[in-house]
C-alpha cells in the first residue's frame, strides 16, 4: 500500500469524534463491590431513580467512573421532573476511601454539588487539599439526605453545616473505605419524588487524548492492512 493511500486513511481516523453519553443509571448498587460499571463511557450526566425509603442501601446509587482531568471534575444534581428535592453526592476513592461530599449547594437549594477547581458550577470553592488528586478511577454515590456513609471505624464524613464541601474525617471512619450507609432519612409525604439527574464534567479525556488514540488505532489499522497485502503478494 502506498503513502497517497495511506494518508487519507489516517487522517480520517484521526478526527473522527468520540462523544460522551447520557447514561440512564441501572441496577446500581449502594457499596464499590455492586456499582455500576461506567469506565470507559466517559459519562457527562447519569439520570435514575431512589426508592424513597430508609433502607441504609436500597435508597443510594453508586457508580465507577473514570476522572479524566481531577482539577475539572465536578458533579451536580439538577432538578427534574418528580426529582428528589434534597440530594448528597458523595465521591470515593478506587479504594472505598472517602473524597468529598456536599449535601446542599446553598441556604436556598439543597441539591448538590461536588465542586471542581476550573469552571466550577459549584456556589462553593473546592476546599484545598479536598477533592480527587489525580486522574483515575473513582465511586461517585447518591442518596437523599441525610443518609451517610460508614466505614468499619464509623462514620467516614462529618457535617457541621450542610452546605459545606466536606472531605473524610480521619478523627472517626474516614481512614477506611465505605462499607455500609446508616439510613438516616428526612421523610417526606412525596414519595412520588424519586428522580435524579447528576451533570460531570472532567469525566472526558481532553481532545489532545481523542486525537492520540485515533492515530493509534489507525496506525494499527494501517499495518495490519499492509501485513494482509504483503501475504497475498
Amino acid at each position: 500500500m502506498s503513502i497517497s493511500k495511506i494518508l487519507p486513511l489516517f487522517t480520517l481516523a484521526v478526527v473522527v469524534p468520540v462523544y460522551a453519553a447520557t447514561i440512564i443509571a441501572n441496577n446500581a448498587g449502594a457499596l464499590p463491590g455492586t456499582a455500576e460499571d461506567l469506565t470507559g463511557l466517559s459519562p457527562t450526566e447519569i439520570v435514575g431513580t431512589l426508592p424513597d425509603t430508609t433502607d441504609a442501601l436500597l435508597g443510594v446509587n453508586m457508580f465507577k467512573i473514570d476522572i479524566a482531568n481531577s482539577e475539572e471534575f465536578s458533579a451536580i444534581t439538577i432538578g427534574s421532573a418528580f426529582g428528589i428535592p434534597d440530594t448528597e453526592l458523595f465521591l470515593f476513592d478506587s479504594s472505598g476511601l472517602g473524597v468529598y461530599m456536599n449535601d446542599d449547594i446553598d441556604g436556598g437549594n439543597t441539591l448538590s454539588c461536588l465542586p471542581s477547581v476550573i469552571a466550577n458550577p459549584c456556589s462553593s470553592p473546592r476546599p484545598v487539599d479536598i477533592g480527587p488528586l489525580g486522574a483515575g478511577v473513582y465511586y461517585l454515590a447518591i442518596t437523599r439526605s441525610s443518609n451517610l456513609p460508614l466505614s468499619v471505624s464509623g462514620d467516614i464524613f462529618t457535617i457541621f453545616n450542610f452546605t459545606d464541601v466536606v472531605g473524610p474525617d480521619l478523627t472517626m471512619g474516614g481512614n477506611d473505605p465505605v462499607t455500609n450507609w446508616d439510613g438516616g432519612a428526612f421523610t417526606t409525604p412525596d414519595t412520588d419524588l424519586v428522580n435524579y439527574d447528576i451533570v460531570l464534567t472532567g469525566t472526558t479525556p481532553e481532545p489532545a487524548t481523542w486525537i492520540m488514540t485515533g492515530a493509534a488505532c489507525a496506525l494499527l489499522g494501517i499495518l495490519r492492512s499492509i501485513k494482509a497485502s504483503q501475504s497475498r503478494e
